[in-house]
């Protein structure tokens, strides 16, 4: 990997690889170090002998990459799905090699063709559109990305001339035949109707596009006592205020990662958060309990521009901060396959038992939808707790 510094625009693509003779997912993308950190989080590794990054070839794997890389980048995975064409003078398959059969049986994904002169040029249409709308570094290359896989979907049509239909198919081939995630294919949607609305001026043709049906998982949440043991468990100064920073403010890791010095407001009891998502600023809540500690943890950290570095002097990584977590949590003895994310939910539930009204719950997490906010209240088990069960009153056993 060379030393010059992309910027996510070709995103990510997967395909098979073989490292040691066993078969691996490969990760293709330019440097760049958002990439970098989020193929680290899906637990990827560089090979220099193959020139990409790779992971163990499975369904769990896959899906740790679409979650590493979800708000980054999008993924194409379509080679891991298109078998290799056989040479029709092969006679048939290779020989395998010794020790080598895995390799042999999933074969080598060929990059895909470049894009056309009319698909390009339509891409940099909406590149500029995005960026003149202001959409976050993170935003660009998914919606991007996302369009791009519709212009390769039908390399021999201009774009303009994709009507709705192949909209539809393309749609049906991100569910059906790459099974990607409801999230996913949401992005797909909200990337293809900017295009044709934004960038063309067509809202007719993406008027009737259906979306994925929503899916209504509930967020994990610690109890007060359990977030309680964790907090306790590390013993390092900067893992026990990285946690309790994050729980205290109900911070994005995203957002903690990223905090200065600066953003925190010792003597109003805050926390500033510059440029979250939606590129909004915000303030949050700032425990007294963790100022003390991070004042004490200011104190004796060198610092140069944010709060929490890397060993290099770099940012921290949401990988390092998960790993973190997950000591705290063995060390507590709570087992429960909580992430950083699941501190923020706690803190918005924990709020909501509380008693604190769901709009500055809104307002604290960042939320643009009040929605979105609500969930925790099919979370809290405030009101469940004074419900008395019908069983209890029969006499039975």
């Amino acid at each position: 990997m060379d030393g010059k510094t992309g910027n996510a625009k070709s995103g990510v693509r997967l395909g098979h690889v073989s490292h040691n003779g066993q078969p691996c997912i490969g990760l293709h993308f330019p440097y760049d170090k958002v990439l970098i950190a989020a193929a680290k989080d899906a637990g990827a590794r560089w090979s220099a002998s193959l020139r990409c990054w790779y992971t163990p070839n499975s369904p769990e794997r896959l899906r740790a990459i679409f979650a590493a890389f979800k708000g980054i980048a999008w993924v194409d995975s379509s080679p891991l799905f298109t078998p290799k064409k056989m040479p029709l003078s092969s006679g048939g398959p290779p020989p395998v090699q010794p020790g080598n059969a895995h390799a042999a049986s999933k074969p080598t994904a060929q990059p895909p063709p470049p894009l056309g002169a009319t698909q390009q040029a339509a891409l940099d249409a909406m590149r500029r559109k995005l960026e003149i709308g202001r959409y976050s570094p993170r935003s660009i290359p998914v919606y991007l990305g996302a369009t791009k896989q519709l212009f390769r979907h039908f390399p021999n049509k201009h774009p303009n001339d994709i009507r709705t239909e192949d909209i539809e198919t393309f749609q049906h081939h991100l569910a059906s035949v790459r099974k990607v995630s409801n999230s996913t294919l949401n992005q797909a949607v909200n990337a293809i109707r900017y295009y044709y609305m934004n960038v063309l001026g067509d809202e007719r043709r993406v008027t009737f596009i259906e979306r994925p049906r929503k899916e209504t998982k509930l967020p994990l949440v610690l109890s007060k006592s359990e977030v309680a043991a964790v907090l306790k468990a590390p013993t390092n100064l900067k893992h026990r205020s990285l946690l309790a920073l994050a729980y205290s403010g109900g911070l994005r890791v995203s957002e903690l990662v990223a905090l200065r010095p600066e953003d925190l407001l010792f003597d109003r009891g805050l926390i500033r958060i510059r440029g979250a998502k939606g590129n909004k600023d915000r303030t949050t809540l700032l425990g007294r309990s963790t100022a003390e500690l991070l004042k004490r943890y200011v104190e004796h950290t060198q610092t140069r521009e944010l709060l929490f570095e890397g060993q290099g002097g770099g940012p921290y990584s949401a990988r390092s901060a998960q790993k973190v977590l997950q000591t705290a949590l063995e060390k507590a003895g709570v087992r429960k396959p909580a992430t950083m994310h699941t501190l923020r939910h706690s803190f918005a539930t924990h709020l909501l038992e509380q008693g604190t009204d769901l709009r500055y719950i809104q307002t604290l997490l960042g939320h643009s939808s009040s929605k979105t906010t609500e969930i925790y209240t099919h979370v809290s088990t405030r009101y469940l707790q004074g419900i008395v069960n019908p069983i209890d009153n029969l006499d039975a056993p």
